[in-house]
């Protein structure tokens, strides 16, 4: 079935036709382009991987005061210099906030700590285990990083929380 439009009918037709063929045009070169952006600014930031492991016992000082080692494994499939924020903490096991009552027990940071491609390597950090408390001290760390490649970092990444120990205090 054919319809019969009035000429100014048909020619605005056209030019619709022609407009949107245009956009679509600008549209796929555009959208490669904006959709690729924010995957080359992540992809810095997941080329290594960052683990708090759980804090084990490593002995006593002098003193006869227990020592902690809170452990964080640092793996990288290309080579990369990291920044790494610790923190150090004791499970109260709380029901009110902030961060649920624990103790904060102090924080360390790591800068530009390069780790080659294929490369992991276990940062150490032995502490005296402080007694916030009677009974066992249930002790965990959290971990963040940034990553930097060429002179670019990436945003923080969140924190992450390793298992929980249960040391005599």
């Amino acid at each position: 079935m054919s319809v019969n439009l009035p000429a100014n009918q048909r020619h605005r037709s056209r030019r619709s036709k022609i407009a949107l063929a245009a956009a679509l045009g600008l549209a796929a070169v555009a959208v490669p382009a904006t959709a690729a952006a924010p995957a080359q600014a992540a992809s810095t930031q997941y080329a290594c991987s960052v683990t708090p492991l759980k804090p084990i016992y490593a002995g006593h000082n002098q003193s006869g005061t227990m020592l902690v080692n809170y452990r964080v494994y640092v793996y990288c499939y290309q080579g990369r210099y990291l920044n790494i924020q610790q923190q150090r903490w004791e499970d109260d096991d709380s029901w009110t906030p902030p961060f649920d009552g624990n103790d904060y027990l102090g924080g360390t940071n790591w800068t530009n700590v390069y780790v080659s491609a294929g490369g992991a390597v276990t940062l150490n950090n032995v502490r005296t285990l402080v007694n916030t408390e009677a009974g066992n001290e249930e002790v965990f760390q959290r971990t963040r990083f940034q990553e930097g490649y060429s002179g670019i970092w990436s945003a923080w990444t969140g924190w992450r929380n390793s298992a929980n120990t249960s040391m005599p205090g």
